[in-house]
């Protein structure tokens, strides 16, 4: 059993813990915002504030598990039968997870395609447009969920996560239809300028980065 004076500290935790949980979403915020201007402010990816902006995400997500867990544990002790009743805190759950997977994937996926020359822009685009697309998109709602206390009565867990399908939906087809391109566009003009294409007048362009 807890003593009065460490029950009493919990206010005080549960304050700090969302005080660092509040910064972190900024951090975070303000990280995504200089990976999409690295991505697209410029002709050409600025690959190092890209990779930068990346390693602040991670961090940032990071914090946000810990903090986030802590405010959880004390506000429900963790008990599984509280928890199945807060649609709200398990759709914010589902989405972190998923920014989590997605986190994973761009940097096991996306990153090293836009870092590299590719004689593909159009194919090497694909995943990091879509990718990006759902991380800013889960980015968002989780914002959203920070502040939809007023309708967790109201939409419950089904009617967020369905919420949420549709912000996805539309997050992918505007990256398909324009991130994509663009980004296809900048890595063809990466790779034009990264290194002199041989042309061979019997034959395609050769590709310098082929082994032979």
């Amino acid at each position: 059993m807890q003593s009065p004076d460490v029950v009493a500290l919990w206010p005080l935790l549960r304050l700090v813990a969302l005080y660092v949980h509040v910064v972190a979403c900024f951090g975070a915020a303000a990280a995504i915002v200089l990976g999409d201007l690295a991505v697209f402010l410029h002709r050409q990816v600025d690959r190092r504030l890209l990779r930068r902006a990346s390693s602040w995400v991670a961090k940032a997500l990071g914090v946000l598990w810990v903090t986030g867990l802590i405010i959880i544990g004390i506000d429900t002790g963790l008990d599984l039968a509280v928890l199945l009743t807060k649609g709200k805190l398990l759709a914010k759950f589902s989405v972190v997870i998923l920014l989590t997977l997605n986190g994973l994937a761009l940097h096991k996926w996306a990153l090293p395609r836009l870092m590299a020359p590719t004689y593909e822009p159009e194919r090497t685009a694909r995943i990091p447009a879509l990718l990006g697309a759902f991380s800013l998109a889960s980015w968002l709602f989780a914002a959203f969920l920070g502040l939809a206390k007023p309708l967790a009565g109201v939409l419950g867990y089904a009617g967020f996560m369905q919420f949420y399908g549709l912000s996805l939906l539309l997050a992918l087809a505007v990256a398909w239809h324009w991130g994509r391109p663009r980004l296809a566009r900048q890595l063809a003009e990466y790779t034009a300028d990264s290194a002199p294409i041989a042309f061979d007048p019997l034959g395609p362009p050769a590709n310098p980065w082929q082994r032979s």
